[in-house]
């Protein structure tokens, strides 16, 4: 990989604790449980991930939001971070670019919707952001799903330990698999 990404991409998924479908748990009175929560940031070219974090949902996309992007970008620096609007706030923006040196390109519209269609968010960087929204770059954000959608297609989305250590061991596994995968495949072929 290059010395720099030009873009990267921050979001989370769930992953299944359980055996039994969710079908079966309505029709049973089973009661909802806790599940494993994997919040990543991947380069968004080369669908390689850069960094994890594995928690328990459900609970809020960005609580590991500067922990992550701290963290991917000192393995690899990026240039822009696509989030969706999860992780929108003018402390997540005034992070990234005051810490990194890197652009958040967050959807400006977490809260209450306004009264006026020319309303525009009081605070700097969320003002910016929607003054310039780069519509055509935002769209790369799905590259991240589809990240996530290759993980539990070719890797399985049900956990199988039952020990807190031992289902974040597996998802890592997980991930540093599909990571693999991803590299042996770019080593193949040509761009």
């Amino acid at each position: 990989m290059k010395d720099r990404s030009e873009l990267a991409a921050i979001d989370s998924t769930g992953m299944n604790a359980g055996s039994a479908s969710t079908y079966f748990g309505h029709r049973t009175g089973r009661r909802y449980h806790r599940f494993p929560k994997v919040s990543a940031v991947i380069d968004v070219k080369k669908h390689v991930v850069l960094g994890v974090i594995i928690d328990r949902g459900p609970k809020p996309d960005d609580l590991e939001f500067h922990r992550l992007a701290r963290q991917a970008y000192r393995r690899h620096p990026f240039d822009a971070l696509l989030g969706d609007v999860g992780y929108d706030g003018e402390h997540h923006h005034r992070f990234l670019w005051e810490k990194l040196g890197v652009l958040g390109i967050i959807p400006p519209t977490r809260g209450r919707p306004a009264k006026s269609p020319l309303h525009r968010p009081p605070t700097f960087y969320r003002r910016f952001i929607a003054d310039h929204w780069p519509l055509a770059i935002y769209g790369q954000r799905w590259q991240i799903e589809c990240e996530f959608s290759m993980l539990k297609r070719l890797l399985d989305d049900n956990v199988r330990s039952r020990v807190s250590n031992a289902i974040d061991n597996e998802v890592m596994l997980r991930i540093l698999t599909l990571n693999l995968m991803v590299v042996l495949l770019l080593s193949f072929s040509v761009f």
